[in-house]
């Protein structure tokens, strides 16, 4: 018998940094007002997927958003390498400042986005390739055959999509993730055959 199996991944809700469109990264804040009321209204559809377990990163913004959408009726796990990237010196800045920030900062554009690549101190985009491939194997090897529900940040989940579809970490940037964009990957034994994405709040959100 086919071996199949399914993943669902979440970002996290609103954030003031996100508002303001402010690179977070590691700084550990939490939701803002309109980011919870969202993440309330999604809950319903959320436990309507009769989810088995949430893993997510260990920051507020994303315990929060599990905490409010699971209501305590299922285990929350938390992984560390289910953080967001860590943006080093960019952290708390906004994208309008980055143009007077010295040495300037090198950035690729792809998908119509623009990548930073080189911010002191900040995590490269292969080490947090690498960070995805182990998330991937900590699920697999922990919670294959379950109805898993992952919580976690936009480049984080960049990358660990594109990891899920084959995609290098180039491509993988392609592809921006929403606060509250909800994507199902449906497997047959190791191999990703089909994946749905829906947006669970009806507003405009920022992919910062």
């Amino acid at each position: 018998m086919t071996d199949q199996w399914y993943l669902t991944t979440v970002r996290h809700g609103e954030t003031e940094y996100n508002r303001e469109k402010r690179y977070a990264g590691s700084i550990d804040v939490p939701l803002n007002d309109a980011g919870k009321t969202d993440v309330s209204e999604a809950a319903p559809f959320i436990r309507s997927m009769n989810f088995d377990i949430a893993v997510t990163s260990p920051l507020r913004r994303a315990i929060e958003t599990a905490q409010i959408l699971t209501e305590g009726k299922i285990r929350i796990v938390v992984s560390p390498h289910a953080r967001e990237r860590n943006y080093g010196i960019l952290e708390g800045h906004a994208f309008a400042d980055i143009e007077h920030i010295r040495p300037p900062i090198h950035f690729i554009k792809v998908g119509g986005d623009y990548h930073s690549l080189d911010p002191p101190h900040a995590e490269t985009f292969e080490d947090l390739r690498a960070r995805a491939e182990a998330f991937h194997d900590e699920i697999t090897s922990q919670y294959r055959g379950k109805r898993i529900l992952v919580v976690s940040h936009g480049v984080f989940l960049q990358q660990f999509h594109g990891l899920l579809r084959g995609n290098d970490w180039i491509e993988s940037l392609g592809k921006s993730v929403g606060n509250l964009e909800l994507t199902t990957f449906h497997f047959e034994g190791d191999q990703m055959i089909s994946e749905e994405r829906t947006h669970l709040s009806r507003r405009k959100q920022a992919n910062f």
